[in-house]
């Protein structure tokens, strides 16, 4: 839950480091929430604006992956009301997917292990998934467009450089991989966007990417690195080596105060836009385990089907709705997106 109480508590900060302006910009974020053509393959699916795609993944009580299921084992409800599925494509399908990678300050230490893991899951994705790649720090830029060169795209990753000032457009960084796959007519689209969680820059807000990410059909995969021990070294050695009354040093206190309920917003707020896409947050305390989480989605990638509808439900207005997705086996789990905002445009 967001907190208004938790935002008052921070005041004026700057010039101290990423944590400090997450604090101000969190605030100011309570108060004001509110093409390349691709070759058409066997498994292409087309999308119009009347058009609802849904990328889903089954497991067995296990946890093992279903991957031999037909178009008749779904059943797919728009607001209660059962939808008839007219385009369904099997776990085979390529990927469109956008990887977004952090290098701002905070990241400094980590980012040779980050570009490694990056390397090794492109590696990982099928020859015929088209990636496209990103980065965020105190800007958001593409780096690559989409292609399934590989060479390429390591020579991209291996570019990447610490951005020298604090500052990580996490949400903008989302934002700008959905809008580039919403340019896309065909196949199947997914986001996976690597940061420390520690948005505190954006244009755009929680609630206002929330609808931007009910309104695309990419599945999001965001991994968030586990660093408050470090933010907290940060801000312990900026109140030890400057004077009381130094201005920061009040704003220090108060930002170590609610550092835990920062990480905890944070990572509630990436896990509701995840799985509302139907992907999942991973979270890793130890960078020696970032390349077995982006494993972890490779997998899930090769193991997705998709499946669409047009909407047997009025659109005359703007609004949210709640979209389930059933199986016939009853031991079965399925995870897919669970909103779609439909706009009248």
């Amino acid at each position: 839950m967001l907190r208004n109480s938790f935002a008052k508590t921070i005041g004026w900060i700057s010039g101290i480091g990423a944590v400090l302006l997450f604090a101000l910009l969190l605030s100011a974020q309570e108060k004001q929430e509110e093409n390349s053509k691709q070759d058409e393959g066997p498994f292409s699916l087309r999308v119009d604006v009347d058009l609802v795609v849904l990328n889903l993944t089954v497991v067995e009580e296990s946890g093992a992956n279903v991957t031999n299921l037909k178009k008749e084992d779904f059943t797919v409800y728009e607001d209660g009301v059962e939808q008839e599925i007219s385009s369904f494509y099997p776990v085979e399908a390529p990927f469109h997917l956008v990887m977004i990678l952090d290098s701002s300050s905070s990241t400094r230490n980590n980012l040779p292990l980050i570009k490694k893991a990056a390397s090794n899951f492109v590696d990982e994705l099928r020859p015929d998934d088209q990636i496209a790649l990103g980065e965020i720090n105190a800007f958001v830029r593409q780096l690559h467009n989409f292609t399934n060169d590989r060479r390429a795209l390591k020579n991209a990753i291996q570019s990447i450089v610490t951005y020298p000032y604090g500052g990580s457009k996490v949400y903008d960084g989302i934002a700008l991989a959905s809008k580039s796959l919403r340019d896309l007519k065909t196949g199947r689209k997914a986001i996976v966007i690597l940061s420390d969680g520690m948005e505190n820059s954006s244009k755009i807000k929680f609630e206002g990417l929330r609808r931007l990410m009910a309104q695309a059909d990419a599945v999001l995969y965001p991994i968030t690195i586990l660093n408050k021990k470090q933010q907290e070294s940060y801000l312990e050695e900026y109140i030890k080596k400057h004077a009381e009354d130094d201005p920061y040093v009040r704003n220090a206190r108060a930002s170590l105060s609610v550092l835990e309920e920062v990480y905890q917003i944070q990572t509630e707020r990436l896990q509701v836009i995840s799985e509302e896409s139907g992907g999942r947050i991973y979270l890793v305390g130890d960078l020696a385990d970032l390349s077995g989480k982006y494993s972890e989605i490779a997998h899930e990638l090769r193991n997705t089907f998709s499946l669409a509808y047009y909407s047997k439900n009025s659109w005359n207005e703007a609004t949210l709705r709640k979209i389930q997705v059933e199986v016939k086996n009853p031991s079965y789990r399925v995870r897919s997106r669970t909103t779609i905002y439909a706009a009248n445009e």
